[in-house]
């Protein structure tokens, strides 16, 4: 615990002292935290307060440490979509909002909210913190409460003094263990890991399925131990996307319809899981998706579920062995009860007949040279850049379902999309944060441009403002490709006005910017996009793509 300093608080000095005890890097939002030393804690200003909440959330799940939110009265409801995202991914903000003055409540007074009511669903506990006195403590509490047991957003409801009151003597100090997190690792029972051990190892065509959880618990050096110790073939789910290398013999790819059907690489992924006798769940919710509506694993496979929430073991599945624990103890205590394993069965040459026949059903796209554009051959253009040190932050929707079926991405951070919520307008606020929580990755945005024009188009600036040097290839089809496929017509009430140039936009925004319209051009754009952004320079660029192409769903004919 760091020694406590007393201070003469007021509101703000008490706030921008413990963070900085904190480590706290940014302040997200539009309330500026005035007294805090920018070259501490240095706040970025965004236009859209939903912004600030995704760029907390991806800065927080990138870097381990909690995203810092802050936020004005006014501006609270456009805090939901932030906030929601955290919630359902399961990582830590704490979320300081400015509260009432207890006389004043009822009066129809400046900007009256009920603040904590409207966060209240999206938050795992609202803190009170009634004068100015209180604030670090109460902000202490946040941590703590936001970094253990399953990370999730903390909202503190700073409520202010009534009438002028003198600064008092407070103590302000951090607690070390909460400034990262998970800032306590849930050791897993002894006895259940051996029972899991023998499952395990009398199974005929075992398979480990990882889901966020071992993102969020950095367990992906413990999860390539366990599978290449025992030749168990991993998938993962979206959330878990990074969880393994997936250019590794074992990766069967991430599970789910949404990388389905013929020309989806989650085909591979259902068959290798569905195939399973015994499967190992790692930090997974098994939600709808994931499990392609809960057939994925079949219900008939025995199951062990490990998970630092006991409310999600035997949610969707008959459970055979549920392990409350961290998922990087867990895996590790499972490598050592399985180190006299002898492996009798190996699928790798499954996975790699599987994954040659998908490429030769994707080539023609890949390969594509139509114009407008087919989005496979962008996809195609951007995985022969995608290297150890590249992270992909994907848009909800078409852009989301190309990039988490086609891309390959290594073991690690590396791949960023917003599953919690599914919403579009989300890619770049996430790609910013990322690209701050490790600023020496080269972050690739793949947005579409519905979910450009969804109140994020004008965050281009803020990223040219501070220097984040994100890449963002926008899919500009004219259209929302993913609803008007829905529609199983060529109807075109999706459809924009015709010709939009999104690279105009982000010139007159301060961004660099490069307009595509032919195959040929697009390897030199992105490889100038990234040239840029290792110089702390945004570029955006605006690839026009046929309007009617698109990853089909499952039983669709794709292309």
């Amino acid at each position: 615990m760091t020694q406590a300093q007393p201070h003469k608080v007021s509101a703000d000095h008490g706030i921008a002292a413990t963070l900085e005890l904190y480590g706290v890097d940014y302040a997200f939002g539009m309330r500026v935290i005035e007294e805090a030393d920018p070259e501490i804690t240095k706040p970025l200003v965004i236009h859209y307060e939903s912004s600030a909440g995704l760029m907390a959330h991806a800065y927080a799940r990138v870097s381990g440490k909690p995203g810092i939110v802050t936020v004005n009265r006014p501006g609270t409801p456009n805090m939901i979509m932030g906030l929601h995202e955290a919630w359902q991914s399961s990582v830590p903000l704490i979320l300081l909002m400015d509260g009432v003055a207890p006389n004043l409540i009822g009066k129809n007074s400046i900007y009256e909210v009920d603040a904590p009511a409207m966060v209240e669903p999206v938050t795992k506990a609202i803190i009170d913190a009634p004068g100015t006195a209180s604030y670090p403590e109460a902000l202490r509490k946040a941590f703590r409460i936001a970094t253990s047991g399953r990370p999730r957003p903390v909202g503190l409801h700073l409520i202010p003094d009534i009438g002028e009151q003198h600064p008092q003597d407070v103590d302000v100090f951090a607690e070390p263990a909460f400034t990262h997190y998970p800032s306590f690792r849930a050791l897993p029972d002894p006895t259940l890991i051996e029972q899991a051990a023998e499952l395990l190892s009398r199974a005929e065509r075992p398979c480990i399925v990882a889901g966020g959880g071992v993102i969020l618990s950095r367990a992906w050096d413990a999860l390539r131990d366990l599978a290449e110790r025992t030749q168990f073939p991993v998938a993962t789910t979206i959330s878990g996307k990074g969880a393994f290398d997936e250019r590794h013999p074992l990766a069967a790819g991430a599970t789910g319809a949404i990388q389905g059907g013929r020309y989806g690489r989650g085909r591979i992924a259902d068959q290798i899981v569905k195939e399973s006798d015994v499967v190992l769940l790692v930090g997974t919710r098994t939600n709808q998706m994931a499990t392609t509506a809960w057939t994925v694993p079949d219900p008939r496979a025995k199951i062990i579920h490990i998970d630092v929430d006991p409310d999600e073991i035997g949610r969707n599945y008959t459970t055979s062995i549920g392990i409350v624990a961290d998922a990087r103890l867990a895996l590790e205590a499972l490598r050592a009860a399985l180190s006299d394993f002898h492996p009798t069965a190996n699928r790798t040459g499954q996975i790699k007949a599987a994954l040659e026949e998908w490429t030769r059903d994707t080539e023609p796209f890949a390969t594509s040279e139509q114009a407008p554009i087919h989005p496979g051959r962008l996809i195609g253009e951007i995985s022969r850049l995608i290297g150890p040190n590249t992270m992909i932050v994907s848009d909800g929707s078409s852009p989301f379902m190309w990039a988490s079926s086609h891309f390959f991405v290594g073991a690690g951070t590396t791949f960023l999309s917003p599953r919690g919520t599914g919403a579009i307008g989300t890619g770049l606020p996430m790609a910013m944060g990322a690209k701050l929580g490790a600023p020496g990755m080269d972050v690739i945005c793949l947005e579409g441009d519905g979910g450009l024009m969804c109140g994020v188009l004008a965050e281009i600036e803020t990223a040219a403002h501070y220097g984040i040097g994100v890449t963002t290839v926008v899919f500009n089809n004219g259209t929302l490709g993913h609803e008007r496929f829905n529609m199983h017509a060529a109807h075109t009430y999706m459809d924009f006005s015709p010709g939009l140039d999104f690279a105009a936009v982000a010139r007159g925004l301060r961004c660099d910017a490069i307009r595509v319209e032919r195959p040929d051009q697009i390897r030199a754009a992105l490889e100038q996009g990234v040239a840029a952004g290792r110089q702390g320079r945004p570029t955006l660029i605006d690839v026009v793509l046929h309007p009617a192409q698109y990853l089909r769903m499952p039983n669709g004919t794709g292309g």
